[in-house]
Formats: structure tokens, C-alpha cells, sequence
């Protein structure tokens, strides 16, 4: 458990770790494949922890959180987009908050991200992908070898992002092109601070803290821990990610990301990450805490009352509620940028009125499954 929680597996980049060469994985570039329409039977990726990933059991489910951090659907977490300057005012199913109104990603919801067990399993599937190649990507480091680090890094999360798609935005579940740009930015990311000095020292020095943490067993559920290395943990943790992200902007890193999130946006994922990993270890209190600590006690505001138009995906066919105005939005269902703006074209055969995915001219329709066309 402390290999994933030391430095937990972050939702835009790698932890500082070292992993090994006895199982060396392919060294090529990931090959993605479009997921097709979620209406085919059978396609899309495998859901983690089914058979064939090798999840294990799912971890024990997190205490209840702070009232103010309950996710209802009712409220929205205060966000104002840095592209159009429209603010965020209907409620999100996923953790990934994008503009109402341009599509562009605003912010990351943790109280939406601590939802089910989602942040545990997909820690436990990266750890058991990962471990396998400890020593490897030791050997690589030592050596300076960083194209050896980086092989090994693009097969584990093209592997991670294919078992886990809810670990990372909606986006990547139906675009390739999306999907394969977050798993070279993850590598870059692992790349950049694995082979950074400072962060091996504080690493250590982080490890070494861990390993003095007396776990105690609670009755039915998950052990618990407590006291000052905690907190020097979360402190060292900390230091290490505020690090890495000037380190990765100062090399160019960051530019990479395919969601262009706004500054401080895929810093928090990561905060977000490591109180997920711990926060089914810590007591109420200092789960309060820890959350002051990284500066996830967001603000959540009352979704407004407010006139709203109503759209069908055409890329598979979810129902779209978007405010007065909106040109793109981008559908939680299936992660395509969907252009409202652009008026919804009929079905050639069903007559179903479709919005298209922006750029596209020509989709099957995913209610009956027929080839159709703007006209």
C-alpha cells in the first residue's frame, strides 16, 4: 500500500518511483485504437477490476467526508472559465469540470473524484502494472537512460488508461488522438521526474518516513494511521509535486498536456490523488485536515435556476442539457466535443435529431444505427 499512497498515482503524471526489468515491455510507441460509438455491444475499454487485469479485490470504501465535500446534484463548485470567461453553473458528473459554454476544461472537482472506489482501484491497478518493473526503471535512471525509462512508461499507462478510463478526462475514452496525447504527456511527466535529483532525495527522505508509521487495524475496515510523520509525509509529498510541476513547466512538459487545463488546475489533480489514497486511513478529523492542508475545501454554490436548451450526442446519442448560448460542449458520456451551436441535424433514416461532434461531417447514427450526414 505505501508504494502507491508514498507518491500516489497522479491523474495527469507519474509518481516518483522506480519499478524493474525482469518483465520489459514492448519497446514501441502505444498504438491506440478509436473506441467505438458506446451503443456497439461489446467495445470500449474493459472496466477495471473485470478479469484479465488483474485488479484484485476493490479497496475497502473512504469514511464519509466533511459535509461541505458530500457530492449533490444540486450544486456546482464555483469555477469561472479562463478561455471565454463564462462561469460553471450546471452540475457535473464527473470530476472533470468543462465550460458550459466553449468546452474548455475550467477545473477538477475532488469532491467528485472521491466518489465510490473509483481513486482506490485505479491507485492498485497503476501499482500492479507498475511493480513488475521496479528494478528496470531503477537500472534506467542509474544509467541516465532516459529513453529506457520512458518505453517503459508509455506501455504502463497506455495499459493504466485502457483498464482505468475514469482515471483521466472523459475525452479520452472515444478520441485517439486525445488518448494518445494524455499517455505521452503521463510518460513525459513520469520522465521529467524521475531523472530530477532533488525529487530522489525528497523521495527517500519520504520513504523513509512511511516506513515508521505504526498501522493500526480498525474492526471491519481499513488500518489507520496517525501522528507528526504523517504529516511530514503529506508536507515532503507536497514539496515533491510543487517541485515537479516548475520543474515540467521550465522543460516544456506542461505545453503538453492535451487538455490544456488553466494553471493549478493538474497540480490539484495531483493533491487530489494523494487525499484520495489516504484519506480511508486518516480519522474524520484529520481527514479535515489533510484537505485544508492541499486546499480542496472548494467552494460549492446552488446550480441557478436558469433557462436551458436540450440536445442529443451524435457521437451515442446521450441526452445534452446545456445553457442559452453554449457553442461547444463536451459529453460526459462519451468525452466527444459536441457542437450545439453548429443545430442538430436529422437522422436520414430515423429522423433523430443529432448534434455533431465537432469537425464531423458524417457519424452512424447511434439510435438506429444507420450511416447519415449534414445535409
Amino acid at each position: 500500500m505505501e508504494r502507491t499512497v508514498a507518491a500516489a498515482v497522479g491523474r495527469r503524471s507519474a509518481p516518483v518511483r522506480y519499478r524493474s526489468l525482469e518483465r520489459h515491455p514492448p519497446a514501441r510507441e502505444p498504438t491506440i485504437a478509436a473506441f467505438r460509438n458506446r451503443t456497439d455491444e461489446g467495445n470500449g475499454p474493459p472496466p477495471a477490476g473485470a478479469a484479465g487485469t488483474d485488479a484484485g479485490p476493490p479497496p475497502a470504501a473512504a469514511p464519509s467526508l466533511p459535509a461541505s465535500l458530500a457530492a449533490h446534484s444540486r450544486f456546482v463548485k464555483r469555477a469561472t472559465c479562463t478561455r471565454c470567461g463564462a462561469p460553471k453553473s450546471l452540475p457535473s458528473i464527473t470530476a472533470y469540470l468543462y465550460c458550459d459554454k466553449c468546452g474548455a476544461l475550467v477545473d477538477y472537482d475532488f469532491r467528485l473524484a472521491n466518489q465510490g472506489t473509483n481513486a482506490g482501484l485505479t491507485n492498485t491497478v497503476y501499482d500492479q502494472l507498475a511493480r513488475p518493473y521496479d528494478a528496470s526503471m531503477a537500472q534506467a535512471v542509474a544509467a541516465n537512460d532516459q529513453e529506457a525509462y520512458r518505453s517503459i512508461m508509455l506501455w504502463i499507462f497506455q495499459e493504466w488508461i485502457s483498464r482505468c478510463p475514469d482515471a483521466v478526462s472523459p475525452r479520452a475514452r472515444t478520441d485517439a488522438a486525445f488518448r494518445d496525447r494524455m499517455i505521452r504527456y503521463c510518460a513525459e511527466s513520469a520522465v521529467c521526474k524521475a531523472f530530477e535529483p532533488h525529487q530522489q532525495e525528497l523521495e527517500a527522505q519520504t520513504n523513509a518516513l512511511i516506513a515508521t508509521f505504526e498501522r493500526v487495524p480498525t474492526p471491519g475496515g481499513a488500518w489507520m494511521v496517525w501522528g507528526d510523520a504523517f504529516w511530514q509525509v503529506a508536507d515532503l509529498w507536497k514539496r515533491q509535486m510543487d517541485l515537479a510541476y516548475q520543474s515540467m513547466t521550465t522543460h516544456g512538459v506542461t505545453a503538453l498536456d492535451p487538455d490544456e487545463p488553466p494553471p493549478g488546475v493538474a497540480l490539484k489533480m495531483e493533491y487530489s490523488t494523494f487525499c484520495q489514497a489516504w484519506l480511508p486511513h486518516l480519522t474524520p478529523a484529520d481527514g479535515a485536515r489533510l484537505l485544508e492542508r492541499y486546499g480542496l475545501t472548494d467552494d460549492y454554490i446552488e446550480a441557478p435556476v436558469q433557462p436551458t436548451e436540450h440536445h442529443s450526442c451524435g457521437g451515442c446519442g446521450a441526452a445534452l442539457v446545456t445553457v442559452v448560448g453554449a457553442h461547444v460542449v463536451v459529453c460526459e458520456s462519451c468525452g466527444q466535443r459536441i457542437e450545439v451551436a453548429a443545430g442538430a441535424v436529422p437522422c436520414r433514416q430515423c429522423g433523430a435529431p443529432l448534434d455533431y461532434p465537432e469537425g464531423t461531417t458524417r457519424l452512424t447514427c447511434p439510435y438506429c444505427r444507420s450511416a447519415t450526414a449534414r445535409v
